[in-house]
């Protein structure tokens, strides 16, 4: 389950703002503001994106309305969804009548960039966890049969032989190139 933290939320407003002449907001699945084009309000409840989260359904506010509501501005609160689970709100301030055209816009491109972050963390989990299952299985703990079984689900190929091999570093290398060079061979490789 992926959920929305200060760090994407504010990504996803920078990367906005830098487009759009108006204020964006990223709210989490609570209506707890993440990440504002006004910091001030980060960490404040917002009483629009509550209303999204009731009703999943895009909610917009005119200048009447948000004066009833509270930390509310007019603007336009739309569901953020990844693998079409509401995971929070995205909310553009201004006059809704003027934000429609890019408000969907907006949400798809913030919904690409929620994608791609999960995307990078699962990869970093699957990478990290390969590791350990090949630290452990190259330890040969015990429990062989059970780290062999979920070495083959992670695609790994526990049965083949491995052959050990030392590399020296030079000056100005680093352990991180040596590893992308590798990985980029198997790839080739089709191993």
């Amino acid at each position: 389950m992926f959920e929305l933290d200060h760090d994407l939320a504010q990504d996803i407003v920078d990367r906005t703002m830098a487009i759009l002449p108006y204020n964006v907001n990223v709210m989490d699945s609570q209506g707890l503001i993440l990440g504002s084009g006004e910091p001030e309000r980060i960490n404040t409840r917002h009483e629009g994106a509550q209303l999204v989260l009731a009703n999943g359904r895009v909610v917009e506010i005119d200048g009447q309305t948000a004066k009833h509501l509270k930390g509310v501005q007019p603007g336009i609160n739309l569901p953020l969804l990844h693998d079409e689970r509401l995971i929070g709100v995205l909310g553009i301030t201004g006059e809704p009548e003027g934000l429609r055209t890019y408000a969907e816009l907006v949400r798809m491109t913030a919904e690409m960039l929620v994608s791609h972050r999960h995307q990078q963390a699962e990869q970093q989990w699957r990478r990290q966890r390969c590791d350990d299952l090949l630290a452990l299985l190259l330890a040969d703990t015990g429990e062989s049969l059970r780290l062999v079984d979920e070495a083959r689900q992670l695609g790994l190929k526990p049965q083949l032989a491995r052959t050990p091999y030392l590399f020296e570093l030079g000056a100005g290398q680093s352990a991180q190139d040596l590893s992308a060079w590798l990985s980029a061979r198997i790839r080739i490789a089709g191993v």
